[in-house]
């Protein structure tokens, strides 16, 4: 089974960076494919690893709510299935699934259900699932995987991230979805340190952080072009701190160097 990465925090704090930056690490330090998952609305995943993305999920499941399609004789299920493997975008190291918008009013049970069938079957091929998500993740128990094996929450170093942080965490609790590592991460850290009043708010919260991440001006600069984060240095400082952090917390087995391709 695949090892699953789900990556959640509020937007404007680099959480899409660093689920892209995890899947260049992955791919190209442990040379592994991945299945990355763009389950963010604002959808920049994509972006980030240098792809054009045409087609999401959200499209398909309107289509199909809609009754928009002629299923030419297939079933329905098996159309989605087609469907589904239609929109991923496949790349040598990694391959692409973009969830798009949330649902609208009506009923999308069904088509959630084998999207949610679809994905389970995606984590018997791949090593490794990456899924960026948005702040809420409610959307992870109907729309991706029953089982995460390591949720990193993302915040900017503020009071109000700290907040971020404790409902997200609350939120894992009460959703119906097996997590089996949390990790609390600030990023974009600035060159003095976080602020002693964060600090004691963190505390006060009962927020144990497990990683420090710097504001990089390489990353800011890539982003600023709009380049793929596969083009910044494999020396750069949040890159290399990334990569001490996931060393740390993946399996001694999935840390053994192998040579990619698709699956």
């Amino acid at each position: 089974m695949a090892f699953n990465i789900a990556v959640a925090g509020k937007g404007g704090t680099g959480k899409s960076t660093l689920a892209a930056l995890t899947i260049r690490y992955i791919t190209e330090e442990l040379g592994k494919p991945v299945s990355a998952v763009d389950a963010d609305p604002n959808a920049s995943l994509g972006s980030l690893l240098g792809l054009e993305v045409k087609s999401t999920v959200a499209d398909l499941r309107e289509d199909i709510v809609e009754k928009k399609v002629d299923f030419s004789g297939m079933s329905k299920e098996r159309y989605i299935e087609y469907a589904i493997e239609e929109s991923i975008i496949e790349t040598s190291k990694f391959d692409l699934l973009t969830m798009g918008r949330p649902e609208g009013p009506k009923c999308y049970c069904y088509v959630n259900n084998l999207l949610r069938k679809y994905m389970d079957k995606v984590g018997t091929t791949y090593p490794f699932v990456v899924t960026d998500n948005e702040a809420g993740m409610e959307h992870l128990s109907r729309r991706t995987t029953n089982n995460v094996d390591l949720l990193m929450i993302v915040s900017e170093p503020t009071v109000v991230g700290a907040l971020t942080i404790q409902r997200i965490l609350k939120l894992a609790e009460s959703i119906p979805v097996t997590i089996r590592q949390k990790f609390c991460i600030l990023n974009r850290i600035p060159e003095n340190g976080i602020h002693e009043n964060l600090q004691q708010k963190l505390d006060s919260l009962g927020i144990e952080v497990s990683a420090l991440f710097p504001f990089d001006q390489e990353v800011y600069n890539t982003a600023a072009c709009g380049a793929s984060i596969f083009e910044i240095s494999r020396e750069n400082e949040l890159y290399v701190k990334l990569g001490t952090f996931l060393q740390k917390h993946l399996p001694a087995s999935m840390l053994e160097k192998s040579t990619v391709g698709n699956q």
